[in-house]
């Protein structure tokens, strides 16, 4: 059982509180104003995956309430979270197979079969918890999935390559993997730029969005490099463009733009957060 290490400062620690204020990011004016309620049925899913931040709920959970309002409306049976790695503990590409993760609202499992089945079949993946004890950025969604669905499963990758070849294959290993069955959701945990006037920030935030919008990982990777821009996420969000590309989910939506600046704070130092989602053809 990994007990959550952000509650009680990146969101409340009651889940009654916790609660309230999730409402409350899907009803802030910088919202998608209505607290959806998770689609029933089996339809087949067109949603492949979510861009989503994770800041302190006060801060990028506006902004955050769009991508989980789209899962909501797609429906979804478990979740491939890859976030990275703050802390710089494990491996490069860091999955937990085993166990469940705790929050005020309560337990979600990890879903041990499909994760063990993405260990046998992509050889860059290595079973460790390690990188996610006191790892903030996928704890943070968490909460998000509970108040949708609290019988969903999840699959935690903590993502520390900074290698675009390692990157880009084990992306499109794990599309190789989602494109059939459709069950799963790939959320990749990021905030964009940190710390710049708010001027300067949407400058670079446009840049990261131009190539994530673009499907171009090789333009993203540049970018971020060598502009630089301080996107601490860019590695999952490589390996969710390159998933998306094997699976043939080719359409890129912005749900929703931010800074902190915006949500929580005055504009001399902000961090920027989006909402981004991945779909199959709608004649597909």
């Amino acid at each position: 059982m990994r007990i959550p290490v952000v509650a009680g400062t990146f969101y409340p620690g009651g889940a009654r509180a916790l609660s309230q204020l999730i409402g409350e990011c899907y009803l802030h004016p910088l919202g998608p104003g209505l607290h959806p309620p998770l689609a029933e049925g089996t339809v087949r899913r067109k949603l492949f995956g979510l861009v989503v931040p994770h800041a302190g709920f006060v801060c990028s959970g506006p902004i955050a309430a769009h991508a989980y309002k789209r899962l909501a409306e797609n429906g979804f049976n478990w979740v491939l979270l890859a976030g990275p790695n703050h802390t710089g503990k494990g491996g490069p590409f860091s999955l937990m197979t085993e166990g469940a993760w705790a929050t005020p609202l309560g337990i979600m499992p990890i879903a041990g079969e499909e994760g063990r089945v993405f260990l046998a079949k992509i050889p860059d993946l290595q079973e460790d918890a390690t990188a996610h004890r006191s790892e903030h950025s996928l704890e943070v969604q968490m909460p998000f999935l509970q108040d949708l669905n609290l019988d969903a499963r999840f699959l935690p990758l903590c993502v520390s390559s900074f290698e675009l070849e390692a990157l880009k294959r084990v992306g499109r290993a794990i599309g190789m993997r989602l494109k059939e069955e459709r069950q799963a959701v790939f959320i990749a945990s990021t905030d964009l730029s940190h710390y710049h006037a708010q001027e300067q920030a949407h400058r670079l935030d446009q840049m990261a969005l131009e190539a994530i919008l673009s499907l171009d990982s090789d333009l993203l990777y540049q970018r971020v490099t060598t502009v630089p821009i301080s996107m601490c996420g860019f590695a999952p969000v490589i390996l969710l463009i390159e998933a998306a590309l094997q699976a043939g989910a080719n359409h890129v939506e912005l749900l929703r733009y931010a800074t902190s600046g915006d949500t929580c704070s005055e504009k001399g130092q902000v961090v920027g957060y989006a909402a981004l989602a991945f779909s199959y053809p709608t004649s597909s």
